[in-house]
This record gives C-alpha cells, structure tokens and sequence, in this order.
C-alpha cells in the first residue's frame, strides 16, 4: 500500500496498514532534523520520505504584485498581511480597511487579484509526489484575512453592528479563494487529492463568535467551496487552530469530509470522544500535541502520547497523525524523530 492510497483509503475509512502521517515544521526546526539526517538543506522531499510522510502540502506561487500595492492577504507568504511588505518584520499600526465606512470604499480598494499567482506545479515535483496524497493547503481562509485587512475588533463589530460590510468583505475574500481553488485543480488534472479549505475562526476556549453568527456569515461561503470541491472530485479537508468542534455536525451535513488538527488544551478537542462521536463521518488530522508535549517532554513520553492517539483511533482508520502546529525551533529533534519512528512502525 503506497502513501497515496493509505491517506485515501483512511479519509473513506477502510482498512489501512498503518496509520498514515502529514508533516508540518518552520524553516529553522527543518534545517536542523536535515542536518541530524545529513540531507542537503535543499532536499526537502528527502527529509519527508526519511520521516516516512504520506501527505505533501503544495499550492500556487505568487508570481506578481502591483508596487503600489502594499498590504493584502495574499503577498508574499499567504499571511504577510499586516507587514509593510511581503517578508518584513515591521507591524503596521493600522490595518488597510479599517476606516473604511462604507461598501462603495470597501469596493475601491486594489483587492487582491487570482491573476497575480502561478498555478502549475513544477513537473518534477509531480514525478516525486506520485505516489502520495496531494493537499492544496491553506486555500480557502476567510476569517483570518479579514482580520488582516480589516481588524479583528473591527471586523467583529461589522458582524455584530454593520452586516452589509462584513458580509461585503467575506464575500470579497471568498471570491478571491473561490477562484484560486478552480484554477489550481485545472492547472493540474488529476493530481490534487484533497483541497484545505480551513481558517482560524477558534481560540483556545472556543469559537470566535456564536455559532449563530458563523452559519449567517461564513457557512455559506465554505458551502461553496465544498461544492466546487465535490465538482472535481476533490476531497475538501477543513483544518484550523482552536477549539471549532461545535461546527461538527454542520461539517458533516456539509459535505466536509476531513477536519483538524485538534489542537489538543482547546475547549472540545478530546481526541477520543470526538473519535467516538465523529469518527464514523470524519477524517480526523492531526492530535499529536506540538504545543506542549513534543516540545516539553522526553521522547519516551512522545511515544507513550502517539501511542494513546492510535489506541484511541478505536477503527485503526479515519485519522491521518501529524502536529497540531508546525513543529516550532524549541521542539527537541529527538522528539519529531521519536513522533515519526514510532508511526512507522
């Protein structure tokens, strides 16, 4: 059984031969696991396969940005946005929309454009991956950039007091997601297993706002990236940080066929009674604890924490084990090392 059909087989829930894994770390933790294996830093499918990885994330390049254009959810790395330009450390005081005050403003800004992305995969990398499950990663974020262009108090209160602005923005970013998503998949036929449509709409104790308010501004959004996702066979994955497992039962009458990472000290993210609860309807990701665990304990109690998530996985299937953050530079290498031995079998 090869990578690709292990992480398939597991999202339909069907006997697999072990449980399969992703891979998430910063650039620093990677060049250091590459330097313990003696992999050349530049080699990063040989540090996966050395991991035992089944899962690649990938996604469309941005190519081009008008000069002038200084702020957007999509510059240089996708959450660049409240930097004075793609890359830089210096946080702006003021978010780009917000003093805006009305749609017909809102509408004037130079709004992000599909245009100004590459879509195709490099050929050599879909030689390498062929074998393994595709994810087109982080594509159909809409709370988190609004937060990014508008303000998280600002854009709160647009839901709260100014519906016509929120609903202006999250359509606007939706849109801009909506099309990226189409494109990618038909830059690259029949190679995207699984499109990530999360965001960060949670913390730690819970969603953002009421669930009320989710179903009236984002729900109809992620529906139809799940709709366009079911149009091309695409298998729609919603990952995020926080505590959102209240949005479980929509997921499932969704059409969400996987959801994670269960980042494990949020509110309702017991990986057992989601198991026992969801875990006939949903793919779970992730569970093993980057924020604490790997990071604070020995590898025996690394092993003993991945060995807790498999015993709990009660159908041996439906999960697919990874961080629930990217592995940060403060996490022991022996750790990450401990994680995917022990995955491997």
């Amino acid at each position: 059984m090869n990578s690709k059909e292990r992480v398939l087989r597991s999202i339909r829930h069907q006997e697999v031969d072990r449980i399969p894994c992703f891979y998430l770390g910063k650039t620093d933790i990677n060049k250091a696991l590459a330097g313990r294996f003696n992999i050349p830093q530049d080699q990063s499918e040989s540090l996966l396969q050395r991991l035992a990885v089944d899962v690649r994330f990938t996604g469309p390049r941005i190519i081009q940005v008008p000069g002038e254009h200084r702020y957007g959810f999509s510059c240089g790395s996708i959450h660049s946005v409240l930097y004075n330009e793609p890359g830089a450390a210096n946080i702006e005081l003021k978010y780009p929309l917000e003093d805006v005050n009305t749609v017909d403003d809102l509408n004037k800004w130079c709004w992000p454009d599909p245009d100004w992305f590459d879509y195709k995969i490099n050929e050599d990398s879909v030689k390498a991956w062929q074998d393994k499950a595709i994810v087109a990663y982080d594509m159909g974020i809409i709370f988190l950039y609004s937060m990014g262009i508008r303000g998280m108090e600002q854009i709160m209160m647009d839901m709260a007091g100014e519906p016509e602005m929120a609903h202006a923005i999250f359509k606007k970013i939706a849109d801009f997601n909506l099309e990226r998503i189409r494109r990618f998949i038909e830059a690259n036929p029949n190679v995207i297993d699984i499109m990530g449509i999360g965001d960060d709409i949670a913390g730690q104790t819970g969603l953002f706002f009421s669930i009320d308010m989710w179903r009236e501004f984002l729900k109809p959004h992620l529906q139809r990236m799940i709709n366009l996702c079911n149009d091309y066979g695409v298998i729609p994955y919603f990952h995020g940080c926080g505590g959102f497992s209240a949005l479980y039962k929509d997921f499932i009458e969704m059409g969400v066929t996987c959801t994670g990472r269960l980042q494990t000290e949020a509110k309702g993210n017991n990986f057992s009674e989601i198991k026992k609860e969801h875990g006939k309807d949903l793919c779970l990701w992730g569970a093993i604890d980057g924020q604490h665990i790997v990071i604070e304990k020995s590898p025996e109690h690394v092993r003993e924490h991945v060995k807790e998530l498999i015993r709990n996985n009660f159908d041996n299937t439906g999960y697919v084990a990874g961080p629930t953050h990217s592995f940060t530079e403060d996490t022991p290498i022996e750790n990450i090392i401990a994680v995917y031995d022990f995955l491997k079998g």
